[in-house]
């Protein structure tokens, strides 16, 4: 797999994002199986930082992240054209 030191801001972002709206269980299971599996680390800390969160200030902190960590702006670009 190319570019895994992109892993972990992808993760977050999903777990983050999951924890905006309607909760799915499943998606939490498997994201902190992949932070324990990959990183030693559990989502306990992520959760927190969640907690009281607007889905509105969540986006914009998910946007921010993956904008600094990732070239997810540049997919997004390719996939609109």
């Amino acid at each position: 797999m190319r570019n895994t030191k992109e892993i972990q801001s992808i993760l977050t972002a999903i777990f983050c994002l999951n924890r905006t709206g309607e909760r799915n269980e499943q998606i939490d299971l498997v994201c902190d199986y992949a932070f324990r599996r990959l990183f030693g680390a559990n989502t306990n800390l992520l959760s927190l930082a969640c907690i009281g969160q607007s889905k509105e200030a969540m986006e914009q902190q998910v946007k921010e992240l993956l904008e600094k960590d990732t070239e997810f702006d540049k997919y997004l670009e390719e996939y609109r054209k």
